[in-house]
């Protein structure tokens, strides 16, 4: 038998395998408090060596399906029209509706992880790392708005950026019934300076060099 097909019929299996168990977590992880490897592994028909040997830990286990559900969702196409996006606005906006568009989508995987992540120490690591990721996507948004001349005065990109994901977590989420629109407008206002006043803070050294000149034209003609 040529060796080629061996490697392909191997990798064809190994594959098949590593799905069979990311279905099974899918299917099996909504309902649980915890991740248990070998609960997982007997119902996956694996061994727990297996599941280690394809994932490396519990935490590369949930990852996993993190990416495997935003791969699903369209996030990271949807992240990518983020940074396409020159207005940081816009970006913002389009960075929040992808974020509760994926709470949405995923809730059943965010609902255990919001459960497991303060009693399993990997696990609620793996998700720190997971917010330290958004986070920091939202201050690159929110230093474009500063840039802009958009970000409210009182705040640094930082404490912008802290604000909004604060207020764009799956707790949110989860407590507002209803469409995440009125949510993002929210967030939104609470961060970015309104075109109004931007174009009225640009016309303030104009209207101020006007009223100059227009004193001096009258002391001159007195």
């Amino acid at each position: 038998m040529p060796r080629s097909y061996v490697q392909r019929a191997r990798a064809a299996k190994t594959q098949e395998t590593r799905d069979r168990i990311l279905r099974v977590a899918r299917t099996h992880l909504p309902g649980a408090d915890e991740l248990r490897m070998d609960d997982l592994a007997s119902v996956a028909r694996v061994s727990v060596q297996t599941l280690y040997s394809h994932f490396g830990s519990k935490g590369g286990l949930l990852a996993t399906l993190f990416e495997q559900e935003m791969a699903e969702a369209g996030t990271h196409t949807e992240f990518e029209h983020v940074w396409r996006t020159g207005d940081g606005e816009a970006a913002l906006r389009a960075m929040l509706e992808a974020t509760f568009a994926f709470w949405r989508r995923a809730w059943p995987l965010i609902a255990f992880a919001l459960r497991v992540r303060r009693s399993d120490r990997e696990l609620g690591e793996r998700i720190d790392v997971f917010d330290q990721r958004r986070l920091a996507r939202l201050v690159e948004i929110c230093r474009r708005l500063r840039t802009q001349h958009r970000l409210v005065s009182a705040l640094s990109p930082a404490g912008a950026a802290q604000l909004a994901f604060s207020l764009s977590t799956p707790y949110v989420y989860e407590a507002f019934d209803g469409p995440a629109s009125p949510i993002v407008e929210a967030i939104v206002g609470a961060v970015v300076t309104t075109r109004a006043r931007v174009r009225a803070r640009a016309a303030e050294p104009s209207r101020a060099a006007d009223r100059s000149s227009a004193g001096g034209r009258r002391r001159g003609s007195r």
